[in-house]
């Protein structure tokens, strides 16, 4: 199972840096995305955030959102089970034996242990800090910009 961390859902519907590379690898990979109540949190804040800093317009983010909502009814995503006690108890862990060391933020720290226990194998970010975490935590880290 391939585990996307936000800032790639984000670039799928806000055109920043790397965005076509993401949106050609995902398209080529052609695998669901399972998708959190956490991934939910992270990438509505973030499209409101843009809104609110000017860089996206008010009919822009009506757009993203609606389009959101129609990839999660076609199946881009879907919503695995998860167990947030376990989740959060893993992000303990791995902030206990890597961050001294990675440098690693909070929210970093819960993707990874998301993937863990969602038995994700491959881990997709674009974020060296969270790469290196999910490496040192047994993923193997997919890089969507030189997938060669």
């Amino acid at each position: 199972m391939l585990y996307a961390d936000t800032s790639i859902i984000v670039k799928l519907y806000i055109k920043e840096k790397h965005s076509l590379e993401v949106a050609n690898w995902l398209r080529k990979n052609n695998e669901a995305i399972p998708l959190t109540r956490f991934h939910e949190l992270e990438f509505t804040n973030a499209i409101f955030l843009k809104q609110f800093r000017m860089e996206i317009t008010d009919n822009q983010l009506r757009l993203t959102l609606a389009k959101f909502s129609e990839h999660k009814t076609r199946g881009v995503y879907y919503y695995p089970q998860i167990n947030w006690t376990d989740t959060l108890n893993l992000a303990i862990d791995l902030a206990h034996n890597n961050t001294a060391n990675t440098g690693s933020r909070s929210l970093d720290i819960i993707h990874v242990a998301s993937a863990l226990a969602l038995k994700a194998n491959r881990f997709l970010t674009l974020d060296d800090r969270q790469s290196e975490l999910a490496s040192m935590a047994g993923l193997k880290v997919v890089n969507a910009i030189n997938p060669y």
